[in-house]
């Protein structure tokens, strides 16, 4: 095979090489002691076919010759059963790669054109450089170990590997005449988090941390159970459910689209809020469900760009933002939440207190934005992140 790598490995540490090898050739088996050696991950794939896909039939995970994921005994050796056009892979085998530490996807043996190819694409769209073959002969020798992951709150926020997302900062939202504020609401508690979010924004821009600005955009045309649309309730603090899943079709009633819809497309309230718009250069993602990484590419963004930590700041605490952060976290990406810098309407302020202690349990840290900002002015000025243009 030959080496389709643009990008030097040479300074890539041993354990950030996976060897992913298919079927059992010579060469295939020199390499496959190699990685052994040189603790490189070393997953062995038996392919077979698959005419259904990797889903049904005899391929199905859990059938007694279908796909699946299988440890060794030594722990850096995997063996797998993959349907012989890559789907199953690519897939599933993300977590895997994040969990050794993997950087770097190298592969050899005896793979059809479309495997290849579902491997190329899936490493290209997470992240991981591809290489079709053997790494280079001075890499060959490197017995380097990968770093370990650093736990500090310092490099949680780095610059060099931390991004600020900013969740639905939007008119509609934050501003007293969008969706929210016309509902007589009082909401000093979003107030203080568009303010927060705002310094922090600077502070981020300031030192070359990657911004990425979220914004909903909700109507008729991305309507499903799961999508935002607002049915009346009674017997709540809120006057309505925002999803149909959650609505009680046997007593409630639609509200009337114009009435009711928030972020609709090409509408003011649908806009960024004062002091909160991109600038050329930032990325801006839009959704249509309450999490930032539903079939919006966020993921693959934020990877491309060598992104492993989130700082989170948005509205509403207890719904978008704690949907995003979750999602985040099952994604193998390190969380901050700047906890000034995310709010609800007053009136549920247990909820956002409720989201911030169980996302400080279980899925990362919750810490003020004065914190954040001060972690990036203590980094020397040489080590900040130049912001691509």
């Amino acid at each position: 095979m030959s080496d389709q790598q643009s990008t030097p490995l040479a300074r890539m540490g041993a354990a950030e090489i996976c060897l992913l090898a298919v079927g059992d050739d010579q060469q295939t088996s020199v390499l496959k002691k190699v990685a052994l050696e040189r603790q490189w991950l070393t997953i062995d794939v038996d392919l077979i076919i698959a005419e259904e896909g990797p889903w049904k039939g005899h391929a199905m995970p859990g059938s007694p010759e279908g796909c699946g994921i299988f440890a060794c005994a030594d722990s850096r050796t995997y063996t797998a059963r993959a349907d012989d056009k890559g789907i199953y892979l690519s897939a599933t085998l993300d977590q895997l790669l994040q969990a050794h530490g993997v950087r770097c996807i190298c592969l050899v043996g005896d793979a059809q054109d479309a495997f290849v190819e579902a491997i190329r694409s899936f490493a290209v769209m997470r992240g991981y450089r591809f290489q079709l073959g053997t790494p280079p002969e001075t890499y060959l020798g490197s017995q380097q170990q990968a770093k370990p992951t650093l736990h500090d709150f310092v490099d949680r926020v780095s610059p060099e590997k931390a991004a600020l997302i900013l969740i639905d900062f939007q008119n509609d939202f934050c501003a007293g005449a969008g969706a929210a504020g016309r509902t007589g609401a009082t909401m000093k508690m979003v107030g203080a988090a568009v303010r927060g979010a705002r310094g922090l924004l600077e502070a981020a821009r300031e030192h070359g941390v990657f911004v990425v600005h979220v914004r909903a955009e909700y109507g008729r045309p991305w309507r499903s159970s799961s999508s935002p649309y607002r049915f009346p309730v009674s017997g709540r603090r809120e006057p309505a459910v925002w999803t149909a899943s959650a609505a009680d079709h046997s007593t409630n009633q639609w509200f009337d689209e114009d009435e009711t819809e928030v972020c609709r497309t090409g509408t003011w309230g649908a806009e960024f809020v004062e002091g909160l718009t991109p600038r050329p250069g930032e990325p801006v993602v839009t959704k249509h469900r309450f999490g930032a990484f539903a079939s919006t590419g966020l993921d693959h963004l934020l990877r491309a760009h060598g992104i492993s930590n989130l700082i989170m700041a948005g509205v509403t605490t207890n719904c978008c933002v704690e949907t995003a952060a979750r999602e985040a976290v099952m994604r193998e990406f390190n969380l901050v939440v700047a906890e000034d810098c995310v709010g609800v309407k007053d009136h549920l302020e247990d909820l956002h207190r409720a989201t911030l202690e169980a996302l400080g349990t279980y899925f990362g840290l919750v810490r003020p934005s004065s914190d954040i900002i001060a972690a990036w002015r203590a980094r020397p000025a040489s080590e900040r992140r130049v912001p691509e243009k």
